[in-house]
């Protein structure tokens, strides 16, 4: 019984090393040209989809439902592991940072709102690898929730319905391309921010405390 529960609490892992190896496969077909398989027109404007970059947003979407399940089986069965802890994190970030940087080098969405995100995850990651070593555990924040569930929907909207080229290349106006392709990266990237000054408090107010 000990052995066969085990194996079942090693799902977890499996999901988070198979949402690792998704990861490499998405970003290699945004860079397949393909037949379009739809397009419509929103504001005069034409939003088309080709066939590799849908199959590609179907495979995020599949890594995103792994996301929640290991994070739900973990919790519910208390399957919580090392590799886990470890992994999961950098599986999300990996996936999320690595779409975001090939959709602004395919000039879907601004580089800067890219860099702002990275930076955050580094400096928190620091802060947060610091902490941990001095005994304090910073636990997540309802922005850094949000500025995932932003991330994940600017992601599903570029892929599935808005992925009109730099307003400065191309034929969106800046208006358009700021307040309907990219309102959820901006939102992401305040969330991000915010984030970011949440728990930078949260641990100085902590080894304050600790000292």
């Amino acid at each position: 019984m000990n052995l066969q529960e085990n194996k079942w609490a090693k799902i977890p892992n499996y999901l988070t090393i198979f949402r690792i190896v998704l990861v490499p496969i998405i970003v290699a077909l945004l860079f397949i040209q393909s037949p379009i398989l739809y397009q419509f027109e929103f504001l005069k404007l034409t939003s088309s989809v080709s066939i590799t970059f849908f199959v590609s947003g179907l495979l995020f979407v599949i890594a995103c439902i792994t996301d929640f399940l290991d994070g739900y089986l973990a919790r519910k069965n208390n399957w919580i592991s090392d590799f886990g802890k470890i992994w999961d994190p950098v599986a999300d970030k990996l996936l999320t940072s690595s779409l975001f940087i090939s959709f602004a080098v395919l000039n879907l969405i601004p580089f800067y709102f890219v860099i702002i995100m990275v930076a955050r995850d580094v400096i928190v990651d620091a802060y947060r690898q610091s902490a941990t070593k001095k005994g304090i555990v910073t636990p997540a924040n309802i922005y850094g929730k949000l500025k995932t569930i932003f991330q994940m929907l600017a992601i599903i909207v570029i892929f599935f319905i808005f992925n009109w080229k730099d307003p400065n290349s191309f034929q969106s106006t800046v208006v358009e391309y700021y307040l309907i392709q990219n309102l959820f990266v901006i939102v992401a990237t305040i969330t991000s921010v915010a984030s970011m000054c949440v728990y930078i408090k949260q641990i100085n107010n902590s080894l304050n405390t600790k000292e």
